[in-house]
């Protein structure tokens, strides 16, 4: 690694791109040694933020360990409770920082999605497990026994579109293999009615679909492609009580995915876009060019987790890492960053369209390292809150706005204008990304000048350039008190505004979990 920065440092030991650009900022140093399709490292540099190092290097969560996190029990004093004793997050970091051994799965899951509370004692434990499974049963019995709710035309419709949905998922593996004993084998069900024969397992996927909608029909009900994210769950308990009881519960922190007027997804694209205009203003920058910076090339990642595009056993790692909220409950965005960050000069150099990105970005399908993915996650995290954080820090010490309210979907004007401002914006000044970094700029002006917002030897982290003006139709302007402000006293003396940060990215940061003593290797 040396020699590779070696080759790439100026006389005066600036970095430099392959191109020679000098000033060459962190981001972009972190991306060349990256290269087109290379693996994620760390760039030591003069002009490198003081970052966390990665933890995503441990080994997987062992039964041994496992039961360091309990009372111990003595001879003189057996642990008749068996309550843990660690806090959860211990136990959470544990699992983020190298998963968990498949002879344990079943147990921690029930942990990171809330079956178990953390403090529960063995017997509380066996309590739950009955408790639950005996109210499945219930619940399954009120629709399988009704025939007069069978014959309504939502249970026929629900029913078809549930039985389609199961036979069509991940049929390549033994688990959901077809089953003749089930209504003959795949020839003779495909010729009668279009679609593959069954089997116990799918059987019971099916059902647990259908208790599930009776279950949640006031909130949302089943919708296609829940049957995705219900078979990793399933081949990990095999059981209906205990595999609905985790499905329900990994819904509820999914089902804004599945809203009928998409809003829940929109959020996730939008949030996607602001996170890549933050790490990589170059990347962002092409994908406007290419009229795909609505992100609709990440739509199925974010849909269901990645499920299609890993193999099924990586979908249990991920998923894990995703549950335990180490560093945020939005780190599925993260990876997705990740994984674009890796494929930027590759996207950026060959890819125009926005279907020429679509095709790209789902053709990574099967070929994406998990542990890469998380490693580099993890690190995109740490770098996009350095960004965020040198942001806020200058905004709440001038008591500027922190962040800038998402505009309401009921506001077709509001986005229309802001739409107009961005365009004539970017015609103005199109080498001005949204948040851009003093040493990035030189890059362009070769000034080397300080930003006038810096005091004697202050870190980089303060500088900051500087963007067009905000206007009222971005939304409400919060101050860092959380008092609204016009744009007009948002301003500096020269009339110019600070980057703006939306407020989901900033509730990602402001709501996170992560401890920097946590953060210790």
């Amino acid at each position: 690694r040396e020699s590779r920065l070696a080759a790439t440092a100026g006389v005066d030991g600036t970095a430099r791109s392959r191109d020679g650009d000098a000033h060459m900022s962190v981001w972009e140093e972190w991306i060349t040694e990256n290269g087109d399709l290379g693996a994620f490292e760390v760039v030591s540099t003069s002009t490198t933020a003081n970052l966390p190092r990665p933890i995503r290097m441990q080994p997987a969560l062992s039964a041994e360990r496992w039961f360091t996190f309990f009372e111990p029990s003595t001879a003189d004093q057996p642990n008749t409770e068996f309550r843990m004793t660690a806090d959860s997050d211990t136990v959470c970091r544990a699992v983020f920082a190298g998963g968990i051994e498949e002879d344990m799965r079943p147990l921690v899951w029930k942990y990171l999605l809330s079956i178990y509370p953390w403090s529960s004692t063995e017997r509380e434990r066996q309590a739950i497990d009955k408790e639950k499974a005996d109210e499945y049963w219930i619940l399954k019995s009120k629709w399988l026994n009704d025939q007069e709710l069978k014959e309504t035309p939502d249970f026929i419709e629900q029913t078809s579109r549930i039985e389609k949905d199961v036979l069509r998922t991940d049929r390549t593996l033994p688990l959901f293999a077809t089953d003749s004993g089930f209504g003959g084998g795949d020839e003779a069900n495909i010729s009668e009615h279009g679609l593959p024969g069954s089997s116990a397992s799918l059987e019971k996927m099916k059902d647990i679909l259908m208790t599930f909608h009776r279950y949640d029909q006031g909130v949302l009900g089943y919708v296609q492609g829940m049957s995705d994210l219900l078979a990793p769950i399933y081949s990990v308990y095999q059981d209906e009580p205990t595999t609905f009881w985790a499905f329900t519960a990994f819904m509820k922190r999914m089902r804004s995915h599945f809203l009928r007027d998409q809003s829940g997804m929109q959020d996730e694209l939008s949030t996607m876009a602001q996170l890549v205009e933050i790490a990589n203003p170059r990347l962002h920058k092409h994908l406007v060019q290419c009229d795909a910076d609505n992100m609709f090339c990440c739509y199925r990642w974010l849909l269901i987790w990645f499920k299609r595009e890993f193999g099924f056993e990586d979908v249990l790692r991920l998923w894990e890492v995703l549950w335990t909220d180490y560093l945020t409950d939005r780190f599925v965005l993260f990876v997705a960053l990740a994984i674009l960050q890796r494929h930027a000069d590759v996207i950026i150099d060959h890819l125009r369209s926005p279907e020429e990105v679509l095709k790209y970005v789902q053709d990574l399908s099967d070929t994406i390292d998990l542990n890469d993915a998380l490693k580099g996650a993890e690190m995109c995290f740490y770098k996009v809150r350095f960004r965020v954080n040198a942001v806020e820090q200058i905004r709440k010490s001038r008591n500027l706005p922190l962040f800038v309210s998402s505009i309401s979907d009921d506001e077709p004007a509001a986005a229309a204008a802001v739409k107009e401002e961005n365009e004539e914006s970017s015609s103005a000044d199109a080498e001005v990304p949204l948040m851009t970094f003093e040493w990035e700029d030189n890059q362009n002006s070769g000034s080397g000048e300080k930003d006038p917002l810096l005091k004697g030897d202050e870190t980089p982290e303060s500088d900051i350039s500087r963007t067009p003006p905000l206007t009222s139709s971005r939304g409400s302007i919060l101050d860092s008190n959380g008092k609204e402000m016009s744009p007009e006293d948002a301003k500096l003396d020269d009339g110019t505004t600070l980057p703006r940060i939306s407020e989901a990215v900033h509730r990602i940061f402001a709501e996170s979990s992560y401890n920097e003593v946590n953060s210790t290797v």
